[in-house]
């Protein structure tokens, strides 16, 4: 028993932060599916985040490519076809802009969807500049290289606090095992320290408090170096 206890608070303590989505589909509205339509669910919503930080990856590199064919002499609206037909995740979204602006749509609504769609920072400074290149008719591409510019910046930067945030990860990890080693350790060898955990009113309600503030300071360490990563 007091083995299962043990492992039960190392998952809760320490493992994969599973947090849900905002979104209904994810909030288990249709019940039927039981455990598999929530693995499912789990596993379809981080390969959405992955495709999400692929294609606001790419954003710097598909705004030169429009830029590159601004400056070659074709207008806002061809250089973002042309770029469109490219095979990274940034062009091929730029796809759905196109579909839009040949169905009726203005250019400056079909881009505002397009950043709504991806939700991102990032995406609302490229949206930025593409529609005062819309609206005002300017020359961009010199407006959309220096976005690209502090797109990877901003990746870089990004990149760093994950690095350092990465050793708060680290203790939050090392604070929550060393308690539940220690009591293995104890265990292992004093059996009747156990026995007394188990067996007792006292005793059980020591460990399942010993148990709850380890988990608990676990999950607020990792907390706080995710909020900083962010």
């Amino acid at each position: 028993m007091l083995t299962l206890l043990v492992l039960l608070m190392v998952a809760v303590a320490i493992g994969p932060d599973l947090r849900a989505e905002p979104r209904r589909e994810e909030r288990g509205g249709r019940s039927g599916f039981g455990s598999v339509g929530l693995v499912r669910r789990c596993g379809s919503g981080r390969v959405r985040r992955r495709q999400r930080r692929e294609l606001i990856a790419d954003l710097p590199e598909t705004l030169e490519l429009v830029a590159r064919s601004l400056r070659g002499g074709s207008n806002l609206r061809g250089a973002l076809a042309e770029v469109s037909v490219h095979d990274s995740a940034a062009a091929r979204s730029l796809r759905t802009v196109s579909r839009r602006v040949d169905a009726g749509d203005r250019l400056g609504v079909a881009l505002d969807v397009w950043a709504a769609g991806l939700g991102d920072a990032d995406a609302d400074l490229a949206r930025a500049v593409l529609r005062l290149g819309d609206d005002a008719g300017a020359a961009v591409a010199g407006s959309l290289e220096q976005a690209a510019a502090s797109l990877r910046d901003r990746a870089g930067l990004r990149s760093e606090i994950v690095a350092l945030s990465s050793q708060s990860r680290l203790s939050a990890v090392v604070v929550g095992m060393a308690p539940l080693a220690f009591l293995g350790v104890s265990v292992v060898a004093d059996p009747d320290s156990a026995t007394l955990l188990v067996t007792t009113e006292f005793g059980v309600l020591c460990l399942f408090l010993g148990l709850a503030l380890d988990a608990t300071g676990v999950l607020w360490m990792r907390r706080i170096g995710q909020s900083i990563a962010r």
